[in-house]
């Protein structure tokens, strides 16, 4: 299978490394955390006034008319440069279900601001103990009058105090969900703060009697498990994408560095174990690169993609930690030195493999999949 990209998807690549290699030096990445700020919303805008954030967007809504593998060739880029932007949760976990689901009025309240960079549409899909995101969730919605009452708790919800609405899971019955478009200014809603180890603030979001109106139904009542479903699937292949990116420039600045420090009077690249450790971690990184393309291609053909995101899903976890573990232990002690970058790119690796559910899980999951598939002759 060929998966080499087009005139237009490389174009889009190298418009998305070269805006974000410009404005998110090192050097300014350093000074947000010193300042304890985390959304650089001025690379924001100006990924909205280049057309990546909607780059998978129909025209219609403002967009692109690009697809998923579009928008992970934006997010590859995105981790190679840690950029503090929320574009998984805004464009991949919140616009797309929403122009795949959404009614012409929910798509035209929500999608051309994003696709302009001025605001930042949110998902909030954990609950309290979960590894895994629930297509049941215990966050409850019953009927009040011709709308709906909401009640529960969301955690991990990335920009939810800046978000101009969050697609909310919620149980409508039994066995089945609804996806309900939420203001998070609305009254019954309140916001508590934590914040992951990259410094990415991920909210606890509490709804207590929060009143939502008939039109606030994305897709149909008892559709949402369909929804988080579809959801999840393009939020793992584009956090694998990312992955790719993130664990790609550990290698190039690990590189760099053993090329040029000197022990022993000779450079570290040319000690036999260091290479073997550089080319392992090429090695890993081309398997998260394919194993996440392979992801991306079947789900946008529309073809079952179930195990090759768990093979997506271990390979971004285990792979990416082999990586970020070698760019760590060849820098040494300048590993440890917050003005150089090499440690931001273990803090995401990690981040990322958290969010994925670790490799184990996945693993599990694949094996019991073949274990269940009918034997060939």
């Amino acid at each position: 299978m060929d998966f080499t990209l087009t005139d237009e998807q490389e174009a889009i690549r190298d418009l998305a490394a070269r805006i974000l290699t410009e404005q998110l030096p090192p050097e300014r990445l350093r000074a947000m955390e010193q300042a304890d700020t985390w959304f650089a919303e001025d690379v924001w805008r100006e990924l909205g006034k280049a057309g990546l954030l909607g780059i998978a967007l129909p025209e219609a809504d403002g967009g692109g008319g690009f697809g998923l593998t579009e928008a992970c060739i934006v997010a590859e880029q995105l981790g190679r440069t840690v950029a503090p932007v929320p574009f998984l949760s805004a464009v991949v976990g919140a616009a797309l279900p929403l122009a795949g689901f959404g009614t012409p009025a929910q798509r035209a309240a929500h999608l051309p601001g994003l696709s302009e960079g001025a605001t930042v549409p949110g998902i909030a899909l954990y609950e309290p103990g979960d590894v895994a995101v629930p297509t049941v969730p215990t966050t409850q919605a019953v009927r009040d009058g011709d709308g709906w009452r909401l009640d529960g708790e969301k955690r991990f919800v990335v920009a939810a105090d800046r978000a101009s609405v969050l697609l909310v899971p919620a149980r409508t019955g039994e066995e089945t969900a609804t996806v309900f478009l939420v203001d998070p200014r609305s009254s019954g809603v309140s916001l508590v703060a934590d914040r992951a180890v990259t410094g990415e603030p991920q909210w606890s979001v509490h709804m207590d009697d929060v009143r939502l109106g008939s039109t606030a139904v994305l897709g149909a009542v008892g559709e949402g498990g369909e929804i988080v479903t579809w959801v999840t699937n393009r939020l793992i292949a584009a956090i694998c994408s990312m992955q790719t990116g993130v664990c790609e420039e550990a290698v190039a600045i690990t590189a760099r560095y053993v090329s040029t420090r000197e022990q022993f009077g000779s450079k570290l690249g040319t000690f036999q174990a260091v290479g073997h450790r550089i080319a392992d971690a090429y090695i890993d990184t081309e398997g998260i690169r394919l194993t996440a393309m392979q992801a991306v291609w079947r789900l946008e053909a529309g073809v079952d993609a179930d195990d090759e995101l768990m093979v997506a899903k271990y390979w971004a976890a285990e792979g990416a930690q082999r990586v970020v573990h070698a760019a760590q232990h060849l820098h040494g002690g300048i590993g440890m030195d917050l003005d150089y970058p090499i440690h931001r790119y273990f803090r995401w690796a990690k981040v990322l493999e958290l969010t994925l559910g670790g490799s184990g899980p996945s693993l599990r999951t694949l094996g019991a999949s073949l274990l269940a598939a009918p034997a060939h002759p």
